[in-house]
């Protein structure tokens, strides 16, 4: 998935994108680790996908603590 699309989640969509992308990871490391399957990397693009997410997550997070203090030096 690429960051454009994920940015243009919501949080709660955000969150929940974050939860499930962790739950398939753990699912296909389970699954590659008994041999189940050979898509070892789909590993690292899920882990890519979680990576951008929490990035895009971060980058909210900083926007609001940047309104929050301009508005306590207003």
């Amino acid at each position: 998935m690429k960051i454009k699309e994920i940015a243009e989640k919501k949080d709660k969509e955000l969150d929940k994108f974050i939860a499930d992308q962790k739950a398939k990871l753990l699912k296909s490391s389970f699954d590659v680790a008994t041999k189940e399957t050979g898509k070892v990397r789909e590993i690292r693009v899920i882990k890519k996908d979680i990576a951008r997410a929490l990035t895009v997550k971060r980058e909210r997070e900083l926007v609001q603590e940047e309104a929050v203090k301009s508005k306590e030096t207003k």
